[in-house]
Formats: structure tokens, sequence, C-alpha cells
């Protein structure tokens, strides 16, 4: 009963905050080489002073180190590399929130502690200084046999556990492997027999790639025009071919096949998603459209501003879009293509934005006006 009692005299529990905290942190460059030194900066407020405290992927001594004078507890730290692949960062703090009870008529507040933090996974690529020179000078020279010779080393060097998780070893790779498709060869000669599948075996590498490549590292790298030209090829060629046919020759199970393969080579499967819905209806799978439908409409829903769209995706969304409504217009259903639409700008402005792309789906968009 004494206890019932006490349960029944607590009236509320409040909390309040002096300042809201955050803690975050920014660096002056992400793609490092093994033994360089980056500097790391804090950005906190309304945590508590000297609560700060670093965390770095790895082992401290054998992966990386703090330079001379730095620790984990300071607002600036400096540490050297020395394991080539991703690494992780987290920031961490503890903030103090006030707790208000009412007990028995009388109003009590505590001073509580609570954590906070930042963590950001692959947020540095550690690489080998000049290891990529060599695969840069065979494709320079440009020409069969320095292409081979390039798919030969960076095979090895995604075989090698240092750089299992190394976009680059990837995207390289797949240029080579890409640069012999494009030679025209005959495949029934010995020595290039061994790359009869380049152009499929490059679709693997460069789904490597992408998957590795955490934060965007090779979004801003050289390679952003070959990714471009690579994805390109699907749009241009598999679907381009089938979509100037009439509406009832063309071979929707091509094209579904076709954007099945360009998901692994997007970060942004959304892109297509909307064309396999419209390919998935004219198909009569109409069940699993529906499911993909609903999933589609929640990722498009989603998407932030840190999404990034290459050329192509933004070149497949729009047919997306355009293709699905085109179905919905077949049909005669009641479907809203201006809600579609509208919701697709929302995700991606450049849609209206870039005059020169896109015609079709800006030519639907203004007739919403």
């Amino acid at each position: 009963m004494k206890n019932l009692f006490l349960f029944s005299t607590l009236l509320f529990v409040s909390i309040s905050y002096s300042q809201v905290a955050k803690v975050s942190f920014d660096t002056d460059e992400r793609l490092i080489n093994v033994g360089d030194t980056v500097q790391l900066t804090a950005i906190a407020s309304g945590i508590i002073k000297g609560t700060l405290k670093w965390k770095i992927g790895g082992e401290e001594g054998k992966d990386w180190k703090f330079l001379k004078g730095f620790d984990a507890t300071n607002e600036v730290i400096k540490v050297c590399f020395k394991k080539i692949g991703p690494v992780n960062v987290t920031l961490s703090a503890k903030f103090e929130k006030s707790v208000t009870k009412k007990e028995n008529g009388k109003e009590k507040t505590e001073k509580v502690k609570e954590s906070i933090k930042c963590d950001k996974k692959s947020y540095f690529l550690v690489t080998e200084k000049g290891e990529y020179s060599e695969l840069n000078q065979l494709y320079a020279e440009a020409t069969v046999d320095s292409y081979i010779k390039l798919v030969k080393k960076a095979a090895k060097l995604t075989e090698n556990t240092k750089y299992a998780k190394d976009p680059f070893a990837y995207i390289w790779l797949a240029r080579g492997l890409y640069a012999i498709y494009g030679e025209n060869l005959d495949f029934t000669i010995g020595k290039y027999a061994a790359y009869k599948s380049a152009f499929q075996d490059a679709t693997s590498a460069l789904s490597k790639a992408l998957k590795n490549d955490k934060n965007g590292f090779l979004d801003h790298s050289k390679f952003a025009e070959f990714i471009f030209e690579f994805q390109n090829k699907y749009f241009v060629e598999v679907l381009g071919e089938q979509l100037e046919k009439e509406s009832d020759k063309i071979d929707y199970t091509k094209i579904n096949s076709a954007l099945a393969k360009y998901v692994k080579i997007t970060k942004n499967p959304i892109s297509v998603k909307y064309f396999q819905i419209a390919c998935m209806y004219r198909l009569n799978d109409q069940a699993n459209a529906k499911i993909a439908l609903k999933e589609a409409d929640l990722q498009l829903a989603q998407l932030g501003d840190s999404a990034v769209f290459s050329e192509t995706d933004k070149l497949f969304f729009s047919r997306s879009v355009v293709e699905l409504i085109k179905y919905y217009e077949s049909k005669k259903q009641a479907n809203n293509p201006c809600d579609l639409l509208k919701r697709a700008v929302i995700a991606i402005p450049s849609l209206l934005e870039e005059q020169d792309n896109y015609e079709d789906f800006r030519e639907r968009h203004a007739n919403c006006d």
C-alpha cells in the first residue's frame, strides 16, 4: 500500500534543456594518402565543457596515431593514417538536462547528464600514394595491350585485402574492361578470349566501386565522366532502341532486364523504379507492380538533399515517370499524373531547371499549371 501511495502522489515529470545540444565535425580533406596528416575540428554547442571524445576507426598506433600534443579529448585534433581503406569517425559529448519532479506538492529539479554523438561511416578514404599512377599511365597509352595490362594489375589490387573496400581499385578495373570492350576485338583469338564478357565484367566492377564509395568520393573525381558514359550506354543503346519502336512492338521484358542491370551501377535505384513498375504493368504483373509502387512513392518522399543523381540517373528518372504516366493513359486510368510529376520535381528540382533536357517531362509538367 505504501508503494501505491507514493506512486499516486507523483503528479508529473517535466524535462527542460537550457540549450539544444549539437555535435558534429569537419575537415579540409577526406581522400588522403597513407602517411598524410589531417586536422579534424569539432563543431559543438550546448555540451558540457571537457566532455568531447573522438573515436577513430581501426587500432590506434597500428592503423593511425594522434600527432604529438593531441588526444581524443581535444576540440581540434591532428591524425596521421597508416592503413589503406575507409575510416569511420565518431565524436561524442555529454550535455545536461533539467528534470523537474513534483511530488507531494513539492517540486524538485535535478540535473541529469546525457550523451550525444555524431557518427560518420567511411568518412575518410586512405589510399597508397602513387598506387594508381601506373594504371593511369597504362590507360593513357590507349592500346589494347596497355588496357589488358591495366585490367590485370587492377584485378590484383582488388584481390588484395588492403584494397578490398577501396572504390578506386574497382573503378580502374571497370574502366580498363570497358576500354577493352570498346575496341571491338575478335574474342575468338586466344589472348582476347578471356575478355569476351568485358562489358558484363565492367558492370560488375563498377557496381562494386559504387558500393564501396560510401561518401561520394567518385562523384567528385576524374571518374565521374566515365561513370556517366558507362551508365548512359544503357540509356542510349538499350532503351533508345526499344522506345523508338511502335508501342505494340516494344519489348518490355528486355527493358526490364536492362533496368535491373542499371540498378547495380547507380547509387539511386529510385531513378529507374517507376520505369520498372511501368514494365510490370505492361507485362501484366499487377500484384508486384502495386507493391513496388507503394515502395517507390515512399522512397521518393524520403529523398533528402544529400542524394546525388548523375546525369544519366536524371534522364532515367524523368523517362521513368513519363513511362508510368503513359501506361495510365493507355488504360484510361484515373490516376492523377500531375501528382507524380510534382512530387518528382520536389525530389529533383533540376528536372525543370535544365532547359535542354527532359523535354517530354517538362512539357507534361507545364500542363499541370
